[in-house]
């Protein structure tokens, strides 16, 4: 089902790439696939959006060629469309002039080699022909891909924009690749305090969903992310212990929930460095497990979510007591509420319980 569901897509991928071409043809050849989709490809990940550069056309053929095609503008200074799941665009430049990610000067360019300098890291600046399947690779993209390494292109360009610290983590944290030492030093001295709460959390939600989530928390703490968002730091021993716990990662709350109960870190200052969806934080809050756990401790618990969550969270918890006792994805209901005094009557019924230890720690 989902190879069938993989070949759709790979389909109206190359159907939607040969009406663009066809599209373009009696105006310019010079078209390319750019950005993460060539670096993709070349590691054999399936991209879902696409960066296209259209070189060798003026703005206002480019522009009645999008109206023609139905394209969405997204901000005429930036001469972007949106087209199904491509961004078309010419090629520009970018020049830092105010503070902000609106605050750049923007210019054309057919330059191709000027125009990938905008971009973060070197693996981010490939460009793909779409006629002719070539790959211009101007800062040595393809070799640090091939060795698993984040570099960044130039730091001028690099520290205009600060949210590319968080992107390093990231990616770091997607696909399991080191960041260069260069890249490491000039992120550690980037300030990030006029960054969004909302950009912020962008980057962290990719994180929060990667596959190598101890990779993203090692460059959490050496790029200094940790120390400018939440004044953390961490010795040796608290970073090997939070490492093995990150080497799973099974829910998008799960770094959040470890690191917070871990360093006592107070929720409002999550708050204040994120910009996080109510579902996140109801995850974040759930209580943490203690040393020792009984079955009233989850009979009281479960009055206000099922604890499939709660289990998942604390490392599979008591798993197999939740699911018998049909907690998993179901709150307790007590049997007997008196309307007159419902907390202790719902109290009573569950201290009417046998005491059953499902799990014993140092009391």
């Amino acid at each position: 089902m989902k190879s069938s569901l993989k070949s759709e897509k790979l389909k109206v991928k190359n159907e939607n790439l040969a009406f663009l071409k066809k599209i373009f043809t009696n105006y310019t050849k010079k078209i390319y696939l750019v950005g993460g989709c060539v670096r993709d490809e070349i590691l054999g990940i399936k991209s879902h959006d696409f960066d296209i550069e259209i070189y060798d056309i003026t703005p206002n053929e480019f522009e009645k060629l999008m109206q023609k095609i139905g394209a969405k503008g997204v901000g005429k200074s930036f001469f972007v469309y949106k087209w199904k799941n491509f961004d078309i665009a010419l090629p520009r430049t970018e020049t830092k002039t105010a503070k902000g990610h609106r605050g750049f000067e923007v210019n054309l360019t057919n330059n191709k080699k000027e125009a990938s300098k905008r971009r973060d890291f070197t693996m981010n600046a490939l460009m793909k022909n779409i006629y002719t399947n070539e790959i211009l690779d101007f800062w040595g993209g393809i070799k640090d891909i091939n060795n698993k390494i984040i570099r960044h292109i130039d730091d001028e360009k690099f520290k205009e924009d600060p949210l590319r610290v968080l992107r390093a983590m990231q990616f770091a944290s997607r696909l399991k690749f080191k960041v260069a030492k260069e890249t490491v030093k000039l992120c550690q001295n980037i300030d990030l305090s006029d960054l969004s709460k909302e950009r912020i959390y962008m980057e962290f939600e990719k994180m929060f969903k990667s596959k190598y989530l101890y990779f993203g928390f090692y460059y959490f703490i050496v790029l200094k992310i940790a120390k400018k968002l939440f004044n953390l730091e961490f010795n040796f021993k608290e970073f090997y212990h939070l490492a093995k716990i990150y080497k799973i990662n099974p829910l998008p709350s799960f770094f959040l929930y470890h690191l917070r109960y871990y360093k006592h870190l107070p929720m409002e200052k999550i708050k204040n460095a994120l910009n996080m969806p109510k579902k996140l934080i109801k995850e974040i809050n759930i209580k943490k497990c203690p040393k020792t756990v009984t079955n009233r401790f989850f009979y009281a618990l479960s009055l206000k979510y099922p604890l499939k969550t709660f289990s998942i969270l604390n490392l599979n918890c008591c798993e197999k007591w939740i699911k018998e006792n049909n907690l998993w994805d179901k709150k307790y209901k007590p049997r007997n509420i008196d309307p007159k005094n419902p907390r202790e009557s719902i109290l009573n019924e569950i201290r009417s319980y046998d005491i059953i230890y499902i799990k014993k720690g140092n009391r």
